[in-house]
């Protein structure tokens, strides 16, 4: 019996170091995506910049929602203002490859008619999100942000084939719940804005799901031309619609009207949308569309805690319980977090898919 249980905790013990080297390469993986170098490079003496581009997509993840919500406030053009974002973006990167710093083949119209549906699943929720984001609070733009992890866990199972535990469902679940109940604090309510946060939802699903896809077919470019590609093609798009949906004619008189802080505003949105494309592209070569989903809620529940505790932001009872809530349910879906309740519960531990 003594040589039974040795036997199955030398299983275990065997079966976690297997599952956290898996995830170390993938974030290695990730790393090199994001600096431009093939899949197994080293990168030696770059400890520090890799470090960096880990941390990029939480924090710009984290405080995007509400630095685009002061951004609406101060300049309010939701499509100028992401085609400012998409601009710049694109702008930094040619910059970086001009230094020298980065490198990746030219744009080519081969590349830009491959990229057309990657650019459609990836420009709407921009676009659905900025619109909506004129009309409802942060709160009630996340509780619909929230209920769509279900939906692509669903989607992600359904179509990519990815495998999902009953932990990880439940995750979901929670975190879902987590949001609702946070948006529940919202008393105001706008039936418009509750049409473009459900569409927001639903487009987000899609973006998750398919650009997975997508990119799993795109092995051969790094994260610097997939930004690239999608920044380049989204910028006059969206400017085109912002000429059809916005009403222009004052745009440039405000802009130049703009006191010095709404201009860090809009400026420091920018310089976000940046940081957020380019390590958010890293992150889906790795990561499952359901996780990446579950990556970015719970960076923006997790900056809401912090405010609550930290920097004296207003909330009720009932809109902490809801983050807290939601942040449960992102260390229940991590690998740790099901590691724990497989152990916990006595359940042997099997692999685990990110």
């Amino acid at each position: 019996m003594a040589g039974d249980d040795s036997e199955k905790n030398q299983y275990e013990t065997d079966g976690l170091r297997s599952r956290s080297a898996r995830f170390i390469a993938q974030q290695r993986r990730a790393l090199n995506s994001l600096l431009g170098a093939p899949s197994g490079e080293k990168q030696g003496g770059r400890g520090a910049l890799e470090l960096a581009s880990v941390g990029t997509y939480v924090m710009c993840s984290s405080c995007m929602l509400v630095v685009n919500k002061a951004a609406m406030t101060a300049l309010p053009y939701p499509l100028w203002v992401s085609a400012m974002q998409t601009a710049v973006t694109a702008l930094l990167i040619f910059a970086a490859r001009a230094a020298g710093k980065i490198s990746f083949p030219n744009p080519t119209p081969q590349k830009a008619a491959s990229w057309v549906g990657i650019l459609m699943a990836w420009i709407v929720p921009i676009l659905l999100n900025m619109t909506a984001m004129k009309l409802l609070s942060v709160e009630t733009m996340m509780m619909f942000r929230s209920v769509a992890t279900v939906a692509v866990a669903a989607a992600d199972y359904s179509f990519l084939g990815t495998r999902l535990t009953t932990i990880k469902v439940t995750a979901c679940l929670i975190i879902s719940a987590g949001g609702m109940i946070y948006a529940s604090n919202d008393r105001t309510y706008n039936a418009e804005g509750y049409v473009w946060g459900a569409a927001y939802g639903a487009a987000m699903v899609f973006n998750n799901v398919y650009i997975k896809h997508s990119f799993n077919q795109h092995k051969d470019k790094n994260a610097w031309e997939k930004t690239l590609l999608n920044n380049l093609l989204a910028t006059p798009l969206i400017a085109a619609g912002a000429f059809w949906r916005e009403d222009s004619s004052q745009l440039l008189a405000d802009v130049a009207g703009l006191p010095a802080r709404g201009s860090a505003i809009v400026v420091l949105s920018c310089l976000i949308g940046f940081g957020i494309s380019m390590s958010g592209t890293a992150c889906r070569d790795v990561l499952t569309a359901t996780s990446f989903d579950v990556l970015g809620n719970c960076t923006k529940y997790l900056t809401l805690a912090f405010s609550i505790a930290f920097l004296g932001s207003q909330a009720s009872w009932v809109g902490i319980m809801g983050v807290l809530i939601a942040l449960t349910g992102g260390a229940v879906y991590s690998p740790a977090g099901e590691y724990v309740i497989r152990t916990v519960t006595g359940r042997r531990g099997t692999a685990y898919t990110w």
